[in-house]
């Protein structure tokens, strides 16, 4: 998969097939989204490209705004790769296309410079200044500019429909197993390991810090997690949280690994959220807390996992998955 950094700096063959959406997570439903248009793309004998901006425009339109994305641009990218997708073009929604009417997004960013003859949306998607272009729309838009519009069917789990937002208030209520269901794979936070108080290894649970970078980290409490280092991943106990016992109140992902004594400080460590053991609370004492972690860690090594899967872990394939463009 290239990279191109911009519509403008795309010059893609004659037609394309093209979905467009933020990817927010890259979930089942996005993935349905891509899977159709790679197919599209495979009937016509087309390029399939994925069209997404930065910064997101919730960003934009509500930059004061409380807004947690899922996944960073580099994550989403090396998902969306994963897919098998040709193409992604990051467009900054900044200054000109924020400001483009639907019809003039349209015509010079899909028929223009991305050269559409396919065109792949879900039912929920707007376009346009304030959002006022429609799936209905961009369909007689198409028409008359000379490209198919697909309109995807939303994608339902559990009776409610698969979504970036449905995803967010899963993982702020701490409900990661519902979350990975939806994401395909675990949630991820990831950084490197920083100097703590050195508390644990007093208490005989040793723990590193993660100086993480993502926005969105799940409800503050006791999970099990899966830590991966250098690529070999180990089941662990992580509390995320503030410390309340010790009278912190800074948010903090502390991991202990499983059957592991090797220090970890500055090396990166992935954490994948695999199920929520408990809430965040204060003891009465350091022993009473002791009691408890031993219960967590017995916990964590009996709870049956479901297999992990690997959407997104791929490395970006020599011959170009990895290559810019602008």
């Amino acid at each position: 998969m290239i990279v191109v950094q911009g519509t403008s700096a795309f010059s893609p063959p004659a037609g394309v097939s093209v979905t467009i959406g933020n990817f927010d997570g890259v979930h089942l439903g996005h993935r349905e989204l891509l899977r159709r248009t790679i197919a599209r793309a495979n009937a016509a004998a087309t390029m399939s490209v994925a069209l997404t901006f930065f910064p997101h425009p919730v960003r934009f339109f509500s930059p004061g705004a409380r807004f947690y994305e899922i996944t960073t641009l580099e994550e989403k990218a090396l998902l969306i790769a994963s897919s098998g997708i040709d193409a992604l073009v990051v467009e900054s929604f900044t200054g000109e296309v924020g400001r483009m009417w639907p019809a003039e997004f349209a015509r010079e960013i899909l028929a223009g410079r991305l050269r559409a003859r396919y065109v792949i949306v879900g039912y929920d998607f707007t376009f346009g200044r304030n959002r006022t272009g429609s799936p209905a729309m961009l369909v007689e838009i198409g028409r008359e500019l000379g490209f198919e519009v697909q309109v995807v069917p939303p994608l339902v789990r559990g009776g409610l429909i698969v979504s970036s937002t449905r995803i967010r208030e899963l993982l702020l209520a701490g409900r990661v197993r519902e979350a990975e269901e939806l994401l395909c794979r675990p949630y991820r936070v990831s950084g490197p390991v920083v100097t703590g108080a050195g508390r644990g290894r007093r208490l005989g649970f040793p723990t590193a810090n993660i100086q993480f970078t993502q926005e969105l980290i799940p409800l503050p409490g006791v999970y099990v997690v899966e830590a991966e280092v250098a690529g070999v991943g180990y089941r662990a106990v992580a509390n995320v949280g503030f410390n309340p016992t010790f009278g912190e109140n800074s948010l903090g992902v502390e991991v202990h690994l499983l059957d592991f004594d090797r220090d970890l400080y500055g090396e990166e460590v992935s954490v994948y959220f695999r199920d929520r053991i408990r809430d965040e609370r204060k003891f009465k004492n350091a022993d009473e807390l002791v009691r408890q972690i031993e219960k967590d860690v017995r916990y964590a090594r009996e709870v049956k996992l479901p297999a992990r899967r690997e959407a997104g872990r791929r490395k970006p394939d020599p011959a170009g998955a990895g290559e810019t463009v602008g």
